[in-house]
């Protein structure tokens, strides 16, 4: 029997566990600093197992649960991915993990082909099914004989338009921490041939409307650097190479506004003595107590006090004489704890997943626009979409992986036939399925 362990019981957690038990038959080691939560997606399952751990230094006890494994699932923040890292390539354990590849992991590549083992990253819903449905569509135009000219990719995760029933359009489906992590990236992408930096700063001041064809109008705001990915795909000296995420038109205004109010500021833990929601938004106007809230957060956004953004922001509570239920914290962690109580799903509610990616493309005798895009809703009183769009590629990538599918080793990406090709396959089958379409311009 195959032992693989989980780190992390977020919200993308429990249809890979699920995955690994139920259709694996697989010993499942769940370790989170929550037993509560890791009991509630192990279910009283024999084949699974709560760990303690709350993943503080020195780190013997991951290096323990490590090395009784034949697999390690890193669900848990970034910049623990690396430590993770370490030990797995100590006892020559591979690895899976969702996110990024930061410079620090990509450094492990040589040392993880001498070990011989696979770290591979990337594999969730962005980043991951975009790049495997944008390796599909790449090497499908070349086999053709197309160049491509452009090549643009989204992904999102936002409520269902059945469900997109709150002012900000938006609900968590993933780490509301995530959301500040994303509202502050530096991104590049590429147009008309020249290179486009945004600081994370000014990083919504770059949002615009885009249609994806049957289902409707979306904003978008570019995701990272996309750069980086023009030599994965194979595309040097494209003229357009765009990764964007995104989200129901009005989203980038609305959490720019937290920018402008110091509301995303997570480095600012401070005591909060009974202090009230209006009292805080009063303090970071530097405003007294006897000032109208309204006005004077509309006064330091420059909009009328009957602004869409001063309704949002009064909606969310902001402007109550209402106790923070919170001894301490950032302005961040005051903003986050009234927008996980405001903008979660309920349990009937259904979240949205949109993939979508599309590229002009030259032939001898003809131009193309073509386009793939995979949209999938949550189950009611189930698994979102979101946690299954990130869960089900990493499931199906370590099996792959343990049967010896997948033999690559090093530091990857789910960029090459070996790896894509199964995956989408399974996803598939799972309801996860790419529409794609070709039009002659």
């Amino acid at each position: 029997m195959k032992r693989v362990l989980v780190l992390g019981t977020g919200y993308v957690v429990k249809p890979l566990v699920d995955y690994f038990i139920d259709k694996c038959k697989y010993e499942v080691l769940v370790a989170s600093r929550d037993n509560n939560h890791s009991g509630l997606i192990i279910a009283g399952r024999a084949l699974g197992k709560r760990v303690l751990w709350n993943a503080a230094p020195p780190y013997t006890e991951l290096d323990e649960m490590v090395k009784s494994v034949d697999l390690v699932v890193s669900m848990i923040p970034p910049n623990m991915h690396v430590i993770v890292a370490k030990a797995c390539l100590k006892h020559k354990v591979n690895m899976v993990t969702t996110s990024y590849i930061s410079p620090e992991m990509k450094a492990l590549d040589k040392e993880a082909l001498e070990k011989g083992i696979i770290i591979l990253n990337e594999i969730g819903e962005d980043p991951g099914i975009d790049h495997m449905g944008a390796m599909t569509m790449i090497n499908q135009i070349k086999k053709e004989g197309g160049h491509i000219k452009s090549f643009l990719s989204y992904g999102s995760g936002i409520p269902s338009f059945e469900h997109n029933n709150n002012p900000y359009g938006y609900k968590f489906s993933w780490s509301p921490r995530g959301l500040l992590t994303a509202a502050q990236t530096p991104a590049v992408y590429i147009k008309d041939g020249k290179k486009v930096s945004v600081s994370g700063e000014n990083l919504f001041d770059n949002s615009w409307l885009v249609d994806v064809e049957g289902l409707g109008t979306f904003e978008t705001y570019p995701n990272r650097d996309s750069s980086n990915y023009i030599a994965d795909y194979d595309l040097e000296g494209i003229s357009n190479f765009y990764r964007g995420l995104l989200r129901h038109p009005g989203y980038c205004n609305s959490i720019q506004s937290f920018k402008d109010l110091d509301l995303l500021n997570d480095k600012n833990s401070q005591v909060l003595n009974d202090q009230t929601y209006k009292q805080f938004m009063l303090s970071l106007l530097g405003a007294n107590d006897d000032t109208d809230v309204k006005t004077a957060t509309a006064n330091k956004l420059q909009l009328k006090p009957s602004a869409d953004i001063i309704k949002q922001l009064e909606w969310l509570g902001l402007f109550e004489d209402v106790k923070i239920p919170m001894l301490k914290g950032s302005n961040a962690d005051i903003l986050l704890n009234l927008m996980q109580e405001k903008m979660s799903y309920k349990d009937y509610e259904k979240d949205m997943i949109i993939v979508h990616n599309e590229a002009i493309v030259e032939f001898e005798n003809r131009v193309e626009k073509r386009t793939a895009t995979m949209k999938v809703e949550g189950r009611p009183f189930g698994h979102s979409a979101m946690s299954r769009a990130v869960g089900l590629p990493a499931a199906i990538a370590s099996r792959l992986i343990l049967e010896g599918t997948i033999r690559s080793k090093g530091v990857l990406k789910p960029i090459t036939e070996e790896i894509y090709k199964p995956v989408l396959a399974e996803l598939e089958e799972n309801g996860y399925k790419f529409e794609s379409k070709s039009t002659v311009l």
